[in-house]
């Protein structure tokens, strides 16, 4: 932490970042340890902290990754790039001093889940079953036990996809307001015809905005189909491959119908004339898709199941595992609108 005094030195996942090499996006908590007293401050959203020197791990693997999963919170994405660099042994070692520790246990969990690989230890037989995620600090899913750490799965996700959403002081005011009820209490003050109305008039609205933005061209009959599509939505779960390439096939004229996943590069863009795009985002490879998508669908599943653990219901629905943003961003089906992706973007994926 660069802010820190120079006493002090990074430890968690600053430290194992620096030590690695690895090339990830920051976390948002970063620690040092090394003061006299701890002090702490937000900016921004990212938060600094600097330890009593006596909270500093050594230097070793396991000493800073539980210091991280304690500290720092649990980022999968500097775990996977971490655990793609170290020497199994080392981890090994470290959760067989302790292999009923509850960080232990966890790190334990987390190398499996994301590598797939099964480090040469025997199952935990004995002990409380852990949470490997606080659901005070974290939105969960319904746990997992799993028998051989002895560890309860209540991540949003699995390996291929996993949003983490923070109980941050934002979402907890959030989610205090209940909005749902008042929703609720809202519409029930007004008749039945008028609401009905009012649905009619939105779902139009929203179907022309939608060809807008495609730059598709709009007709009574294609407008019908749309429109009878969002009002099927609210009754009905499409997320799941089949039902998102029939209602491709509902919508888009026969040429442009996909069977599966797109097999081009697709991008988010705006033409600057002379036949040219400035790309503003690059989705993820085809050949990608087939995995991100099934791991969506199972987050999706988790967070429907029951909302999330302590009440963060309204919060989870409002997370992009629920097809929203992320949907949007893989855009896993072909957009026929849209011109071949321009050099040198293809570069990026050789």
């Amino acid at each position: 932490m660069s802010k820190a005094s120079n006493a002090s030195r990074a430890v968690g996942y600053d430290a194992l970042v620096k030590q690695y090499k690895l090339r990830v996006v920051s976390h948002w908590h970063h620690s040092e340890a090394g003061s006299s007293i701890h002090r702490s401050r937000t900016e921004n959203g990212t938060v600094w902290e600097i330890y009593p020197s006596a909270l500093a791990p050594d230097e070793t693997l396991g000493a800073q990754l539980e210091f991280a999963i304690k500290y720092d919170g649990i980022n999968l994405e500097i775990l996977s790039a971490l655990f793609e660099r170290i020497d199994p042994k080392e981890l090994t070692t470290y959760i067989q001093a302790t292999p009923t520790g509850r960080y232990s246990r966890r790190i334990w969990y987390l190398y499996e889940l994301l590598t797939g690989h099964t480090l040469p230890l025997a199952d935990v037989t004995s002990g409380n079953y852990v949470d490997l995620l606080e659901p005070d600090r974290y939105y969960t899913a319904s746990p997992i036990q799993v028998r051989r750490q002895r560890v309860n799965d209540n991540l949003l996700g699995d390996a291929r996809f996993c949003p983490m959403i923070r109980r941050t002081d934002s979402l907890k005011a959030f989610e205090a307001k209940n909005l749902p009820e008042t929703c609720r209490e809202v519409l029930a003050s007004y008749p039945q015809s008028v609401l009905k109305r009012a649905m009619s008039y939105l779902y139009t609205k929203e179907t022309k905005s939608s060809f807008e933005i495609e730059s598709v061209a709009i007709d009574a009959s294609r407008t019908e189909r749309f429109v009878s599509l969002l009002v099927l939505a609210e009754k009905k779960d499409f997320f799941n491959k089949a039902d998102l390439i029939d209602l491709q096939h509902r919508i888009v004229d026969e040429r442009f119908r996909d069977h599966d996943y797109r097999h081009t590069q697709n991008y988010v863009g705006e033409s600057i004339g002379m036949g040219r795009q400035q790309v503003h985002f690059v989705s993820p490879k085809p050949e990608d898709l087939p995995t991100l998508m099934e791991g969506m669908y199972e987050a999706h599943r988790r967070m429907h199941g029951d909302g999330g653990r302590g009440g963060g219901g309204g919060a989870l629905r409002a997370s992009p595992g629920r097809g929203g943003r992320c949907f949007f961003f893989f855009a896993p089906l072909s957009r026929p609108t849209r011109p071949p992706l321009p050099p040198p973007f293809p570069q990026l994926f050789s």
